[in-house]
Parts: C-alpha cells; structure tokens; sequence
C-alpha cells in the first residue's frame, strides 16, 4: 500500500494529474496506473477525480455506485467499461470484460473512473483488481474512489497490489475553500463566511449545504463578494449551529416526504416513480409532491434517465441513518417483496431481517444471477448473520457462505465462515461438510498439517461410506501434495475407475509424477468430466480441472498440453471455479517455458504468481523455482539470485517435495561457473527426490545435470543419474524420451554422444520440446568438437544458436559459445547474437507476431485464441513491444507493422 499525503488538494489533483498523464503516454512506465482516493463520505472525493484531467485525446469513462440503477453482479464494471453482460450472468463474464477493456485501450488511451468502490458489488471488485494488474500493461489508468468504512476485503488486496498509489483526502485549506464558496456561488467568500465555514473544511458536502441553506435563509449579502450578513453567525434559527446542515435533513422532513425519503434510502439506488411509490406503499400519483419538494430542498434529483436519486450519497445516508431498525426492516422487506429474484433483493430479505428460512429461499430463487459470481453470493451472505441461530437453514447459509469464499478464492475468510458454522451445529452430516470445506481451504493455502488433522477427526465420527471413501482418498491426496512420504508405486486398488474422483485426481498425478504420464492422462480427464455432473457429489475432485494439462505436458508436450488448457479454462468458467485462475495460469507458464517461449512464460509465470498471492495459493514452488530458471536461461543471474533468496528465506511448502527452486538454485552455480559446487547439491536433490520416487521430475532434470557432472567432471553423480534413469517406466512418452535419451548420452560412453543427441534433438523437435531440443544441439556441437570435428560442432552449433535466439534464452547462447571456446572451435559468424533493445529488432518473435496479427485488424482477445495464450499475456507483449519501438498506442503499432509488411512484399 502507497500513502502519499498531500498537503492540500491542490498538491493532490497536480499528483493526480500528473500520474495519469505520465502512465497514459509512457509504456512500460514505472509509476502507479491506479490512483486510489480515501476519504469520509462528503468530503470531496468525488470532485477530487473529476477535476484531475488526464490531457486531451485519452478516453474518459465514469461509473459511481450511487448512479446505478442495477446493483447485481458485475453491474460498477460494466457501466464504467459500457458493456451489458445481460442477465443471468454467462459463465465467461470476466473474459468479456477484460476483453472490452482491451478493446477500449486498444483504440485510445483511457481512464476510467469508479466512485464510492467501497459500496461496489464484489465481483465488480474482482474484476476491479485484475484490471489493476492489467493497467502495468495498458495504456490505461484507474481513478478509484472509496470510504475507508466499511472495509472491503478486495479493494484491502488491490490496496496491497504493485501499481497501486493510495491518498487519503487531506481537509480543505483556504485556498481550496475559496475556490470551492465561488464554484458554488459565482463569487469569492468574505472573511466573515470563510470564518464562518472553516471549521468544516473537512467536508466539502457540509460546506456547500451550508452555503445553500444560508443563501436559502436570506444570511448572504449582496456585492463582488458573498459574504455572510452581520449577526447571521449564530442563534435559533443559525444554520451554523449543532449538526452539519447534511446531517439534519431528516430532521426537517415531515409526513409523505420523510415516507417517500426513507423508500429511497433503502432502495439505494436510482428509481422510477411507480418502483419508489409501491416501496411506499402509495399510489404512484401521491408521490409527486412529497418528491418534488425534496427536489426543491436540493436533497433528490432527476438522472440523465429520469430516475429519482439523492443528489448526494451524504443525504441517503442521512436519511437512512435517521430511520429507525424497525422502520427500516418493513421497508426493506417491501422492497423484497416487490423485487424480482436476484442478488438485489437477497440483500433486501437480509436486511429485512427475515428468517433464515426465507433468506435461504431468496438465495435459491436468485441461483441464476449468483451462480457465476461467489464473491457475490459471500458478500451477501456475511450480512445474513447465520451465527444468530442454529436451525437448519441458518447452518445451511453459513456453509454456502464458506464454499462461495472458497470458490471466489478468499481461503482465509472461507476457513473463519466454515469455523463458525460448525460452532453452530451439532448435526454430523452437516458437520462433515462444513469440515471437508475447511480441509479444502486450508489444503490451498499449503496448511498441510492442519488439514490432515481435521481429516483425521472426521474420519473419527461417523460418516456415510462414500464420504469416508473421499476423505481417505483426500488424505492420500494432502501426503502426496506435501510430499510427506515417498511416491507409491503400485495404486491403491486393482481398478481405479472405483475410486471416488478424489481418488481418480490423486491417483492420475501419482501416476505421473512416478513416470507414467500415459495411463495418469486417462485418469485426470475421467476425474475432469464426471466432476460437477448430475449426482456426484459436489466436494469431490475440486481440483479435478487443473491436472489434464499437467499431466498432457510430460506425455504429449506443450502443443497438447495447450490443447487441454483450452479446454480446462471453458471447464473452470462453467463451474465458477475463480480460485483456479491462478494455477491455470501457472500451468500456462510451465507450457510457455517447455516450447521455448521464455518471454511468454516469464509474463504468465509473473501474473500467476501474483494471482496465486492474491487468492491465497501456497503451492507456488515449482513456478518460483521455474521461473528463477528463466532468468540464469536469459542471462539474468542477479535477478535468478534475487528470487532464489527470497524464496528460501520463506517457509513456502515444496510441491510433491520437489526441490525445483534449489534446481535454479544448481543452474546459477553453473552459470556462474561453480560447478563443483552445483554438482554437489545436484546430488543431494537427486538423491532425495530418487527417495521419493519423483521419476518424473528426475527425467525433467537428468540433461541439465548430466551436463554439469561433465563439466564437474563429477563421475559419480554421471554414474547415479544413469543408473536412476533406467528405473523409469519403460514405454517413455513423447515429451520425456527426448531429455531421457539426451542423459543417458551424456552419462554413457562419450564415443556416442553425438548420435545420441542428434536423435534426442529430432525427437524433441516433434515433441515441441524447444529447450531440450537446443540443449540436444548444444551436446552435439561440444561432443564433435572433442573429437576434432570441428565442422560438424560448428554446424550443430548454428542450430542450438539459433533455437536459443529464438527462445530468447541469451545466457543459453553464451554457454553454447563459451564450451566451444573451451575447447578449441571459436564460432565466429554463428556466435551469440545479444537481442538489440530498441527497434524492431528487439522485438521477440511473439512481440512481432502480435503486431503482425494487430495489423491485420485483430483484436487482444481474438489473438490471444490465435496464439492459445491468455489475454493478458497478449497485452504484456504490447506494452513491451512499444516501449521498445518508442510508440505510445496500437494504432502506432499496427502502422508500424503493416509498412513492414508492405515492404517485404515490395522486395
């Protein structure tokens, strides 16, 4: 979180001002994109973003919560963004927006502005922080608004986001109330009114009511200046006096306006006259004075649509604060009553203080408007006060709280809601449920132990035998998760296909991870398609959408690992599984990096990585580890370092206990030429991980190591990694045989090596396997050069060179070169070639690509289909390919790129 205090709000629309004019002209900016004003109600900040100008030619668009006439889900976003997402909401309501929003900035700068978050619907908020992410990116900056009461656990994440600039609202000083006294009247104030106002400078609704209601009272003079009439400061009927003038509105309504003034307050949101005269309870026709009076003491107004609305949130808070809870709940359920089934009006039987009974029926009536917006259906719920009973509906909606938390990834939040339903219920069916939820969270948020022991004392009581059955199998799971004890090698039963889908998930990952990517493949899709269908039962396999592009990595290879992703996304949308964006989006990475593409995977890795600290993921190792491996593969061994300690100075769980981050950990060694060392600790985690049956993860690393006991000259880490390697199940998959054959020739007679990794090279091709392939080229190269052929190394060497350039893995490419050198061939020509940083040169085959599908009139979203990657990843790409061009807009890169087209075409 970023607190900049400035000292006025002069200092604060210049910050403003200056920030969006800066992050709308520069790509690739360091500076905040989203600007967050905080502030109490009428203070100002409302006329703080209006008045900040981000400079011509950026597109403005504004939303303010008290505007809106619909306040279901996703309603703030989409009236800032101008999109109808219709209703029910579609499962891919997110995917519309962002793909509005990047239609938006693709064709202009923008800005767009939300007032009062704070009152937002959450999954606006949701969407809120991805497109605060999305904003390092885009030519886009976010003007966000809100009170610091009540606090809103989203905009709590998106404070914490990089990128985020937060400024609390300072008090006018006189300078700023001058200006706002001549805004109003049309005349700077006298030292008697500005005396006289001052004291509420804090609150710049406060101020203009008083000035209303003084020039309303007779007590401003006429002249150049406003000024307050001499013995008009204080007595009886002194506007100055007691409460601010906002604040005793209520006060001063009487019969049918005060009647009229409270249905408004409770509907909260702009109305027709005929909605707001049945909340009533009167003829729409005995409305009209009562309304038009309000009008007259400037407390509603008409909307562009014609709509009743307070002409300020301050005056409905008033109101509403003024009306007793009693008076309050029969409104409120007048609303519920005349309201059609929809989040809307749940919040209306909440508030009417209905029963649990009705509250749970009105949830149910409104499955279609919250089935695909949890956070939604949290919010609601937690003012739903479950804890207050413990019949059967009561319990029911604290547990659909908790599974809503849960599947809108707010674990924390999920494991209180589900703790304290079950201090709420001794009912042993429900008692398991709410546990199962618990144990999921806590299974999320890496609280491994914990959650064994809740599967423990479940397994205790008593429970149906099918869901001991899944509890056991979840048990299974959580070990294998933490790597708590080796991988079994034989399954649990003789036929999978009986266990329960937990079972099937965890059955179709052991099988991988042991070597036997093809049989787990056929596992993790059964699990993926009966998981949610008619009568299963709904906590089985939560996870069950993440493993087919897992486990279609190491058989077929990224192309048909991205195949499944694609298919597992739509799946994830279907199912509201929001909680999955964060591994899917880390699956994607780990695709990127086996087809070579290091910026790609660099980009996902990042933004998963972020999701996955947002939504409360701990199993992030392998990416960290990963991803520190992409930076020693590009030449970035400080940045490596950097990440490394970081990671190691957490306590983060290892996934299945592979050590992948210590796996960087042996690569930077070696490119920093330690080797005795990197081969050191390579035998250490080989050994534990050959403990633990990872003959999966053993394959994935035997190249790289092999390669560093060769120039370890380390025969005894050479011997153990071939004598390992024959353990794993024989027939080898198509994405593992390559970096197999590759180790077994380097850990073999060395008269063989070239062939051997020739065909390892050929074989890694047809796999997509772009790194094992140049690391294929590279043994090659070095092997013939040994042996004096220097011809054929420099032959070999072009090729790894080339797969390297292309990867965009530049410390790769100094490796290739330096063992050459080392041993007698000096590439000239085919050396090395560094990426220039500017110019179109510097762009990444990506980067290029994406112009190229930008010229020819593509949109973000239908490239990212094109090129099977995410939206936001297709975005990051942008941002980096004009910050390397020096353009500042799409238009400018598709110019750019199409002259480039044209004039191949001319040659």
């Amino acid at each position: 979180m970023n607190h900049s205090p400035p000292r006025n709000r002069r200092d604060l629309d210049a910050a403003l001002t200056e920030a969006a004019a800066g992050a709308l002209t520069a790509a690739g900016r360091a500076g905040p994109s989203v600007l967050v004003v905080t502030g109490g109600v009428g203070t100002g900040k409302s006329r703080v973003l209006r008045d900040a100008s981000p400079g011509p030619g950026v597109l403005v668009r504004r939303a303010a919560v008290g505007e809106l006439a619909d306040r279901g889900p996703y309603a703030v976003v989409s009236r800032v963004l101008g999109i109808d997402l219709g209703r029910p909401v579609p499962a891919d309501a997110e995917d519309r927006l962002l793909a509005r929003l990047d239609e938006l900035c693709a064709a202009s700068p923008t800005l767009l502005t939300v007032d009062d978050a704070h009152e937002a619907d959450a999954a606006s908020l949701s969407v809120l922080h991805m497109m605060a992410s999305a904003a390092r990116d885009l030519p886009l900056v976010l003007f966000i608004a809100r009170c610091p009461d009540p606090e809103r656990e989203h905009l709590t994440r998106l404070l914490r986001t990089p990128g985020v600039a937060e400024f609390v609202l300072p008090p006018m000083d006189e300078i700023d109330l001058d200006a706002l006294v001549r805004e109003r009247t049309g005349r700077w104030p006298g030292p008697r009114l500005r005396s006289a106002l001052l004291p509420h400078r804090d609150n710049a609704l406060r101020v203009t009511t008083l000035i209303d209601d003084l020039a309303r009272l007779g007590a401003l003079g006429d002249g150049d200046r406003v000024e307050l009439l001499p013995g008009r400061e204080t007595g009886p009927a002194g506007p100055l006096e007691g409460d601010h003038a906002m604040g005793a509105v209520p006060g001063r309504l009487e019969g049918p306006v005060r009647e009229v003034a409270r249905a408004l307050a409770v509907l909260g949101r702009p109305v027709g006259p005929d909605e707001l005269a049945a909340v009533a309870g009167r003829e729409a026709v005995a409305i009209v004075e009562p309304v038009q009076e309000l009008i007259d003491r400037g407390v509603v107004g008409f909307d562009p649509e014609g709509r009743i609305a307070f002409t300020h949130d301050g005056y409905r808070d008033a109101v509403d604060r003024a009306t007793p809870d009693p008076l309050r709940r029969v409104l409120h359920a007048a609303a519920a009553r005349h309201g059609a089934p929809s989040a809307e009006r749940v919040h209306h039987v909440i508030a009417s203080g209905a029963p649990p009974e009705a509250v749970l029926s009105a949830v149910e009536d409104a499955a279609d408007d919250l089935a695909h917006a949890p956070a939604v259906e949290a919010d609601l719920l937690a003012r739903s006060a479950p804890e207050s009973g413990s019949s059967a509906a009561a319990v029911e909606l604290a547990a659909r709280r908790s599974r809503a938390l849960a599947r809108s990834g707010q674990m924390r939040r999920a494991e209180t809601a589900a703790r304290t339903a079950l201090a709420m219920t001794a009912d042993p069916v429900r008692t398991v449920e709410l546990r199962r939820v618990l144990i999921f969270a806590l299974t999320v948020r890496g609280e491994t132990a914990a959650a064994l022991t809740l599967v423990d004392e479940a397994l205790a009581g008593a429970v149906p035998p099918h869901v001991r059955d899944i509890l056991v199998e979840h048990r299974r799971q959580l070990v294998q998760l933490g790597g708590l004890e080796p991988l079994a090698l034989r399954p649990p039963v003789p036929d999978p296909l009986e266990l329960t889908l937990t079972g099937l998930v965890t059955e179709a990952v052991r099988l991988c991870l042991t070597g036997s990517p093809h049989a787990g493949a056929e596992l993790a899709w059964e699990a993926s398609r009966r998981h949610m269908s008619a009568g299963v039962d709904p906590y089985e396999g939560v996870s069950s959408d993440i493993w087919p592009p897992f486990v279609e990595l190491f058989l077929g290879g990224p192309r048909a690992a991205q195949e499944a992703m694609f298919d597992v996304r739509r799946l994830r949308d279907d199912r509201a599984a929001h909680w999955q964006a964060a591994p899917h989006q880390l699956l994607s990475a780990s695709i990127d990096m086996s087809a070579g593409r290091l910026d790609d995977a660099a980009v996902s890795f990042d933004t998963g990585l972020e999701l996955a600290e947002s939504g409360e993921l701990a199993w992030t190792s392998m990416s960290v580890g990963a991803r520190a491996l992409i930076d020693v593969l590009r030449g970035d061994l400080d940045a490596a370092d950097v990440r490394l300690r970081a990671w190691e100075s957490g306590d983060g769980p290892l996934q299945f206990g592979i050590p992948q981050p210590a796996r960087a950990r042996v690569a930077l060694l070696e490119a920093r030429r330690k080797y005795a060392e990197a081969a050191r600790l390579a035998r250490v985690l080989w050994a534990d991980a050959a403990g633990r049956n990872c003959f999966l993860w053993l394959a994935t690393v035997a190249p790289e190591w092999s390669r560093v006991a060769l120039r370890a000259a380390d025969d005894e880490l050479r011997a153990v990694i071939a004598r390992d390697l024959a353990r794993l199940p024989r027939p080898l998959s198509p994405a593992l045989a390559p970096a197999v054959l590759l180790a077994q020739a380097l850990t073999g007679p060395g008269d063989r090596i070239v062939g051997q990794a020739l065909e390892a090279a050929e074989a890694a091709r047809l796999a997509g396997e772009a790194l094992t392939e140049t690391a294929a080229w590279e043994e090659a190269a070095v092997a013939a050069a040994s042996r004096g052929d220097k011809d054929h190394a420099r032959e070999c060497a072009r090729q790894a060179l080339q797969r390297a350039e292309e990867s965009g893995a530049s410390g790769v490419a100094g490796r290739v070169t330096g063992r050459l050198r080392a041993v007698g061939v000096r590439l000239g020509g085919a050396s090395a070639r560094r990426r220039p940083t500017t110019g179109w040169a510097a762009l990444t085959p990506t980067e290029a690509r994406i112009a190229e599908l930008i010229a020819s009139g593509l949109s973000g979203p239908d490239i990212a289909r094109t090129l099977h990657v995410s939206p936001r990843t297709v975005q990051t790409h942008v941002s980096h390919a004009l910050a390397k061009l020096g353009l500042t807009s799409r238009v400018e890169l598709a110019a750019v790129a199409a002259r480039r087209a044209q004039g191949s075409q001319d040659d």
